[in-house]
């Protein structure tokens, strides 16, 4: 089988064993190389035609254009996004395709008579799935507004004002379906997965998690990142689902985002941050807990 090609295929444990260095290297690396040449490669295409057309229209266009220069680059941003996407669609599919004979999430005290359809249990514990990502995002946000850490980063600030100029709706499009698809198509349903695959699963959550800190570029969201990466791949566990992963992280970033466009958390109180903030928090750990306690998937018995 040609090489190139087999860095796309779903090996076994015991196929893997046999590779060499160089070869678990490629498997693991190539995908994410070809998600960011792909996107890298259009955002450079875009931007130069944006500047043709800039150089060539009449300056009503331009000036338009540089009016909303913010949703113009979310724009761009974007389309790269869904690019990059496409490009390692051949990946992520094979990575995923084992999930489909995966029995849904279902809850141990099951038992027969009065109890719920399956699917009304899927979907219950894909609902309790997304209330924790709502309140470990925000209650997460309020601890770093709590303690300074947002106030103290010029770097986050900047990326901040750069997403919240965005037209509302183009930012929920772009922050709420396409970034969270895309990141946990990479992070998780071809890095960690593979990672998982060759060395284990703590090694691949961890890496993986530090890896969509740093992707951030700041410390504040690389904190943020690292911590709901490390959820995220626990979650992806538990679920057994690409699902999980690609629903709590589209949550998570639509509930901040829509919270906080119109306002920011910087004009909260300090008392009301921390009341806010201890409510989310509990209620986040509540939530793991029983999904703890209470989901599991067929591969977990």
């Amino acid at each position: 089988m040609n090489f190139w090609k087999s860095i796309y295929i779903k090996w076994s444990g015991q196929e893997l064993a046999k590779w060499n260095s160089f070869r678990k290297t490629a498997y693991l690396i190539l995908p994410l190389l070809i998600y960011f040449l792909v996107h890298d490669g259009m955002e450079v295409l875009l931007w130069a035609g944006l500047n043709h057309i800039l150089t060539t229209e009449n300056t009503g266009l331009a000036e338009l254009l540089t009016k909303n220069a913010d949703t113009v680059r979310g724009g761009i941003n974007g389309l790269a996004i869904l690019a990059g996407v496409l490009a390692i669609w051949p990946a992520l599919k094979q990575e995923i395709a084992k999930e489909e004979d995966t029995l849904p999430a279902i809850d141990k005290k099951t038992e027969t008579g009065s109890q719920k359809s399956d699917m009304t249990k899927q979907v219950n514990n894909y609902i309790l799935l997304a209330v924790l990502a709502f309140l470990s995002a925000f209650g997460l946000n309020l601890l770093f507004h709590v303690i300074g850490l947002t106030s103290s980063s010029a770097s986050y600030n900047n990326t901040a004002r750069a997403q919240y100029g965005v037209n509302f709706i183009a930012g929920l499009a772009l922050y709420g379906i396409l970034s969270p698809i895309a990141e946990e198509a990479v992070f998780r349903g071809l890095i960690y997965n593979r990672m998982k695959r060759c060395f284990g699963i703590f090694l691949g959550g961890t890496v993986s998690a530090l890896l969509f800190g740093c992707y951030h570029g700041n410390l504040v969201q690389g904190i943020y990142g690292t911590v709901l990466g490390l959820l995220i791949a626990y979650l992806y566990e538990k679920y057994g689902s690409f699902a999980a992963p690609a629903l709590f992280h589209s949550v998570a970033n639509v509930s901040v985002y829509v919270m906080t466009y119109y306002k920011s958390l910087a004009d909260m109180s300090r008392a009301v941050s921390i009341g806010a903030m201890t409510v989310f928090l509990l209620g986040a750990v509540f939530c793991l807990w029983y999904i703890q306690k209470n989901i599991y998937f067929d591969h977990q018995k």
